[in-house]
């Protein structure tokens, strides 16, 4: 016998929209501290007296 679905809860939350989904401004400030992290990480490993 299989179990009824229409007394079945909602979901516990809303499904969120894909990423993809986004506008582009909006995922470009969601990837920018990652890029701009790498970039200083490149930045100081080429320093001349790296620090470490």
């Amino acid at each position: 016998m299989t179990p009824d679905l229409s007394d079945a809860p909602p979901p516990a939350r809303p499904r969120l929209p894909s990423v993809l989904a986004w506008p582009a401004w909006l995922r470009v400030l969601a990837v920018l501290p990652a890029v701009l992290l790498l970039w200083l990480a490149v930045a100081w490993a080429q320093l001349e007296v790296a620090p470490w």
